[in-house]
């Protein structure tokens, strides 16, 4: 199950894909189906590029320091990429 809710964006993606590919090659292959996959891969892909959880991480000490408020009282809220 821990797989499943690690990659479920790109499953459903692939679904979408999977899905787009039956209903459109339903009447035959025509070259105009092939580049709405592709289009619609690429947003997909400039999607998942956008959406996905990406590690942003502090250099150095001053850096963190400088970047949580200066010496003022920060609330901090950790969570999971995933």
């Amino acid at each position: 199950m821990q797989i499943i809710n690690h990659y479920s964006m790109i499953i459903s993606f692939i679904f979408i894909l999977i899905l787009t590919a039956f209903f459109l090659m339903r009447d035959g292959a025509v070259t105009k189906d092939y580049y709405i996959l592709a289009a619609l891969a690429v947003v997909l892909f400039a999607a998942w590029q956008v959406l996905r959880p990406a590690k942003e991480t502090a250099e150095t000490t001053s850096q963190l320091e400088s970047a949580l408020g200066g010496g003022q009282p920060v609330l901090l809220e950790l969570q999971s990429p995933f």
